[in-house]
């Protein structure tokens, strides 16, 4: 019989996170890999993940639609705030897998990886652009993308950076002392930057946005090498449950003082950072060592190979569903359920047809 085991010195490294068709960590057996030899928790926390982007893009889109004097808007607030962990959560996912010492990330994946990034990027931007505002089309529109698309390039980023991130990655020290100081020096003065006007104009943004991704890149390696445990974790989870409870806050106030309601939720805030940590420890030691069944397994496993085709396509099915009447929390929950579901259908059919699969897998 085939046994799991933490690493898989064999088994080939898929070039598209967050969705990793063959992250199965298997011992060096003759066994064939299986979708249910995947680790469980992964599979689990990308399916969550998923969703909670979506459950975020249709409740950013109520929020700005209603006043902070509607009874229902503390409402929308949470709705938005509570799925903030899902990106984050993303490129944590695949530092997992990326950053792993024991696969092989040469210049042909890395070049490879970014090529077919570039080919997704180019082909969903020119049907957004086609299919939703064909009378502004312009180059400039083309270049930017819709703007759920800034996960590609920043995924590539990471990906240009993986062969530094791997020689940082080598000493635990070093790359415990590198999380601590780009924690204090991003993470910490992007949430200031939200709390003031003035230091808005002070502290820079281009190098915060430029380099959380690969931030949370390592951070994904490090909790997943070296997990929790005891006090640690504890702590983790209180500090993850405090910053969610800050988000909220602190996007209510601004919001009374005519500010940007979505502007602190962002995956560079130091709240959210440690709310999403939180979320991947959490699933790690939640799943990470409980018994599924075989067919639990499969399912989820299954859903998680088109994760990265749900979070590239629903927009337009957000766009598309118009709301229902009644409470405002049915109507994001309802087109949340409704856009991932014809989502997770579009990219199992898309990955059925070889010509369009390399833009969903």
């Amino acid at each position: 019989t085939c046994r799991e085991s933490p690493r898989d010195t064999s088994a080939p490294m898929t070039i598209i996170p967050p969705n990793f068709p063959h992250q199965t960590l298997l011992s060096n057996t003759v066994c064939p890999q299986t979708t249910t030899d995947r680790l469980f928790w992964p599979d689990l926390l990308r399916v969550v993940a998923a969703f909670a982007v979506v459950f975020l893009h249709v409740a950013a889109r109520r929020i700005i639609s209603l006043a902070p004097t509607d009874p229902e808007w503390w409402t929308v607030v949470v709705c938005r705030a509570v799925p903030s962990f899902a990106v984050p959560v993303f490129f944590m996912l695949s530092g997992m897998f990326l950053l792993d010492p024991a696969r092989d990330v040469g210049a042909t994946k890395i070049i490879r990886s970014c090529w077919r990034f570039l080919v997704a990027f180019a082909f969903w931007s020119a049907f957004y652009a086609l299919a939703f505002s064909p009378h502004r089309l312009h180059l400039g529109q083309l270049l930017k993308g819709p703007v759920h698309l800034w996960f590609l390039p920043a995924l590539a980023s990471c990906y240009l950076v993986a062969p530094a991130l791997r020689v940082i990655t080598r000493d635990r020290k070093s790359e415990e002392t590198l999380l601590v100081v780009v924690f204090f020096l991003l993470c910490v003065p992007a949430t200031l930057r939200a709390l003031s006007n003035t230091l808005r104009h002070i502290i820079p943004t281009t190098i915060t946005i430029l380099s959380m991704p690969a931030y949370l890149v390592l951070l994904g390696d490090y909790l997943n090498r070296f997990p929790l445990g005891g006090i640690k974790r504890c702590v983790l989870f209180t500090v993850g449950v405090f910053g969610l409870v800050f988000c909220i806050a602190i996007t209510g106030f601004l919001a009374k003082n005519g500010r940007e309601t979505d502007f602190v939720l962002g995956a560079t805030h130091a709240c959210v950072v440690l709310f999403s940590a939180a979320v991947f420890t959490l699933f790690e030691t939640s799943f990470g060592n409980r018994f599924f069944l075989k067919r639990h397994r499969y399912y989820v496993s299954e859903v998680a190979k088109n994760t990265f085709g749900i979070y590239l396509t629903h927009r337009m099915f957000i766009w598309i569903i118009p709301a229902i009447p009644g409470p405002v929390v049915l109507d994001i929950v309802f087109r949340s359920a409704a856009s991932f579901s014809l989502s997770l259908v579009a990219t199992a059919l898309l990955r059925r047809i070889p010509v369009l699969r390399v833009i969903v897998t």
